[in-house]
């Protein structure tokens, strides 16, 4: 599999990583390559760390380190089989003013299986114009969309920073999967979603950010 060094341009407002976890296990029931999960960093600041600088500090970081364990687990692969390699995930990060889309397609011959978020801070944390994030998961695709105000002179920047965690099953599989619950995504139907604000009570209608698994 090609290594993947795939920086974002600023224009792109800062979706600052991509790399993918494989998973290897010696039952003979489960390949090796059933499932993939590709982990990225979500941070519309625009001087965000580059994707080297994020690989290492995941490996590093305990917290990513017990997402990806997490969702091993619950598709059924030991934790101590967990390899972790740079591969490419193909995505697209479009900025708009306030706004930032993200786009995670499902790796080829793969459908999204599991998805994970991790928030890791939120500004503005409170009000009604506290910072936004919002997710859908289909079989085909990830959504992600970001709302990060532009704040008055002198009150600093806004941002959402958090690790969204992605699980790709064979497309043959993913019934399979799915029946048994290892998949939670929906395979028909109404995607899979999360959207909340800030970082403490409920803003705007909406309950503050912090981890959620779809």
């Amino acid at each position: 599999m090609d290594n993947c060094k795939r920086a974002v341009s600023g224009a792109a407002a800062g979706l600052a990583l991509c790399m993918c976890c494989l998973f290897t296990v010696d039952s003979s029931a489960q390949q090796s390559d059933d499932v993939v999960i590709t982990t990225h960093h979500i941070n519309p600041v625009r001087d965000a760390r580059t994707p080297w600088d994020e690989v290492q500090n995941c490996l590093r970081d305990t917290a990513c380190a017990v997402a990806v364990n997490g969702i091993a687990a619950q598709v059924g692969i030991p934790a101590n089989a967990i390899r972790l390699v740079n591969a490419g995930a193909a995505f697209t990060a479009k900025a708009e003013g306030e706004e930032t889309r993200y786009s995670i397609p499902a790796l080829a011959g793969r459908k999204i299986c599991r998805v994970q978020v991790r928030t890791t801070s939120v500004v503005p944390a409170t009000g009604d114009r506290a910072s936004l994030f919002s997710i859908s998961a289909a079989p085909a695709a990830v959504g992600i969309y970001t709302w990060t105000p532009r704040q008055g002179v002198g009150a600093g920047r806004s941002w959402y920073d958090g690790m969204v965690f992605v699980a790709h099953v064979k497309a043959e599989l993913a019934d399979d999967y799915t029946k048994s619950g290892k998949c939670t995504v929906p395979q028909t139907g109404k995607a899979a979603a999360y959207e909340c604000r800030g970082a403490s009570g409920v803003n705007h209608g909406l309950a503050a950010c912090g981890s959620k698994a779809l």
